[in-house]
This record gives C-alpha cells, structure tokens and sequence, in this order.
C-alpha cells in the first residue's frame, strides 16, 4: 500500500468527519430549537444559528467538497456562540459547554492538525476559566431553580458530545490501525522487495564470476594454442614476439582471475593484483634472471574499468626492464598512490642500465596508448640510482 493511498484515506476519513459532524449538529440543532422554542428557553436562539450554519456545512461539502473551510467555520463558530452563551445567560450552569469545548479541541487537533488545535485549546480554556472564577460562584443558586425541561436539555446535550467525543477517537483510532496496516504492508513489501534484490544480486554476482572463470580460462587456452605455435617457429625474433603476445594475454588473464577470486566485482584490491602480476612476470621463465621487486599502494581500489589498461602497462613496464635494464639481477620498485578523486599517481623504477635506443620499443609505445585510455600522462627520467616513470592517471568509472 503506498503512502498516496494512507494520504488519501486519511483525507476521506477527515471529510467524512466533518460531514458526520456536521450532520449530527444539524439534527441534535433542529430538535434542540424547536425543543428550547416551545418551552421559551434562552438558548433557543443560539441553537438557532447553530442550525443554520451546520446547513449552510453541509451544503458547502456536498457541492464543494472543502472540508477543511467548514471545519474552520464550524469549530469558530460554535466557539463564539458557546462563549456568548455562557457570558450573556447568567441563569445557567453552562456545565454542558466543556464537553462541547472538549469536542472543539478534540475535532481541530484530528481535523486541522496540532497548530489549530492548540489554538482552540487555549481560546476554550481561557474562556472557562473566566467563566469558573468570575461568573460561575455567582451561580449556586441555581442548583435549585432549574426546571425539569431544562435537565432534559441539559441531558440530551450532554449524551450527544458524549457520543461525538466517541465518535472522535474512534475515527482517530480507524486511521491509526490503517497506517499500521499500511506501514505493515510497505514492511512486507520492501521486505520481499529485498529478498528478491539481494537473490538477483547474488545470481548475477555468480554468473559474472562464471563469465570471468571462463574467459581465463579460454585466454589459458589460447596461450596453450601460441606456445604450441612458437614451438614450431625458427625465427627467434618472431618466437620472442609471441612470448610477448602470451605474456600480455596472461595479463589480462589474470585480471578475470581476481574477478572471480572476489566476492564484490566493483572494485579491485590493487596492491594484491600488483603483487601477483609482477610475480607472475618475473616468474615466467622467459628470461632467467634474479629479479627483486617490491609493490606500495595506499590505493585501495581501482575499478574493473580501470585495470585491464593498467596492468597491461605494468606488464610492458617490467618485461622492458627484464629485457633491456637488466643484465643478470635487478631490483624493481613500484608506488600507488591517489592524487585527487579522480585520478592517482603510479611511480615505476628499476635500478638497471638500459640499452641505448630501447625507449622507443613496440612495448613503449603500447604504454603511451594504454596512457591515453586512462587519460593520463606519464614521463621517464634516467638517473644514477636507475630509470624512472612517472604516471598520472585516471580511475575510470566503472560504464564509463
């Protein structure tokens, strides 16, 4: 159940109040004037009013249907008229007009909200306490002298707020069991709602790390498949170029690896990807050498989008240093670091002397490519202490 359909309840039950009320003012106001008429009572002619503006009430809502101007006529003005009864008949007890006062608050409070409804409470209260310390001691006297008709006035009027204060709370009540209902019902749903949300989320999370399982595993294929192939090759130069296309496909390999290693696809841990990935490069057997190497990230994540260009530099990166820095051991360092919200700095060094003319190798210029993809810049300095790249680059929006 949404909240438009409690709003819309809560409006038809005000409505219907208000034209209940105004309803049984109408009848109790017909009966009471020709009652207080016939027995020559003072209050007739405040009946009197009262029965034409409930007629006017309800003529208003059947043709209108605008409860709350009514509401604000009908509480003012029996407001007035209970105030004018009780300072201008002094010969009554007026003991009657703090029920109707009661039933006043109790209306504006449910109909009109808290703000009007403090504002009657107060007008009603002052008016009685007027009436309680200045009129009412003056008053003893007529516990003795009231007639028998007027006991009936007095007794009809007082079954009849009686009843509309029941009325009131009951009314209240209805609405409050209908937005407990209503809230339960939202519960229930949204509980439902969840559990169908966090299902989905895990079939799709599953058949993703599927997806990613077999496409590592297709890419092992496909590096079985050239292996085989540069087995047959006698050109050395063509069976390094291979080892070089199995190296960069093992890269990506092991990108859908850690996808479906991890329970959360968003985001990759970079420093255990680095980690691995240098590993698996200094590992490969390709080139026997002793090679170092250590991995800094206060980098948490990057994202799926993000790593595939990444690792792909870091692969050109490390197999360019094994070939061209290093001679038989070596040491490479690397540092992730974020620069801003948006992109993060990466610092690649080895401390081997490189070969003249080898920066502007095939590998190199994949690096400015894969730069490019992440809109990045980078620079290479060669020092004492060894070569050097600087990388500035973005972490791209997962869609983007």
């Amino acid at each position: 159940m949404s909240s438009s359909d409690l709003s819309n309840f809560e409006e038809k039950t005000k409505f219907n109040f208000i034209w209940s009320i105004n309803y049984v003012f109408t009848i109790v106001g017909f009966i009471m004037t020709v009652f207080t008429y016939l027995i020559d009572d003072s209050f007739f002619i405040f009946y009197l009013i009262v029965l034409f503006i409930n007629f006017f009430g309800l003529f208003a809502l059947k043709y209108f249907k605008i409860y709350k101007v009514i509401a604000h006529i009908l509480y003012f003005s029996v407001t007035i008229i209970m105030a004018l009864a009780i300072f201008t008949v002094p010969e009554s007890l007026h003991l009657q007009e703090s029920l109707w006062m009661v039933v006043i608050v109790l209306s504006a409070f449910f109909t009109l909200g808290n703000l009007t409804g403090i504002f009657y409470l107060i007008v009603n209260t002052v008016f009685f306490v007027i009436y309680y310390n200045v009129t009412f001691p003056g008053t003893a006297y007529l516990s003795l002298t009231i007639k028998p008709e007027a006991l009936i006035v007095l007794s009809i009027e007082f079954g009849i707020s009686m009843f509309l204060i029941g009325y009131i709370m009951y009314r209240f009540g209805l609405i409050n069991k209908h937005a407990r209902d209503a809230a339960n019902s939202a519960y229930e749903e949204l509980k439902e709602e969840k559990r169908i949300v966090e299902y989905q989320n895990t079939e799709k999370t599953v058949l993703l790390q599927e997806i990613h399982h077999r496409v590592k595993n297709n890419m092992q294929v496909i590096v079985s498949l050239l292996r085989l192939q540069s087995g047959e090759i006698k050109s050395e130069e063509a069976r390094q170029s291979f080892e070089e296309a199995i190296t960069r496909i093992l890269t990506m390999s092991l990108i859908h690896q850690k996808m479906y290693e991890k329970e959360s696809l968003i985001n990759l841990d970079v420093k255990d990807y680095l980690n691995t990935l240098v590993n698996n490069l200094i590992n490969t057997g390709l080139i026997d050498k002793e090679i170092d190497f250590n991995v800094e990230s206060t980098l948490s994540f990057v994202s799926s989008t993000t790593i595939v260009p990444l690792g792909l530099i870091i692969s050109e990166l490390v197999s360019n240093s094994m070939k061209h820095a290093f001679k038989h051991s070596g040491k490479i360092t690397l540092q992730v670091s974020p620069a801003d919200e948006e992109y993060f700095n990466m610092i690649y060094a080895d401390d081997g002397k490189w070969k003249g003319g080898s920066s502007n190798t095939f590998g190199t210029q994949l690096i400015e490519i894969f730069v490019d993809q992440l809109e990045g810049e980078f620079r290479r300095e060669i020092k004492d202490e060894g070569t050097f790249y600087y990388f500035k680059l973005k972490n791209l929006e997962k869609d983007e």
